[in-house]
């Protein structure tokens, strides 16, 4: 899993979803987790990214997510 700052952590899992949790520092058990499949995922990262939403962005986000080593 990868921590990105103040409990927010991210971890790929099967079929290529992602998985966000929030642990509070100082806590085991995570506050929220939610499970996205990796078109949502794709969509998120295209989303934030400096070109924006669209279309070709989206798909290379895809690609970049199911592309391996």
């Amino acid at each position: 899993m990868f921590h990105a700052k103040d409990g927010w952590w991210f971890e790929r899992i099967d079929k290529g979803r992602v998985r966000v949790q929030i642990i509070p520092p100082g806590y085991t058990i995570p506050y929220l987790v939610v499970e996205l499949d990796a078109d949502t995922w794709a969509s998120v990262v295209a989303a934030v990214s400096a070109r924006g939403e669209t279309g070709e962005v989206w798909k290379e986000a895809l690609e970049l997510h199911h592309k391996e080593g």
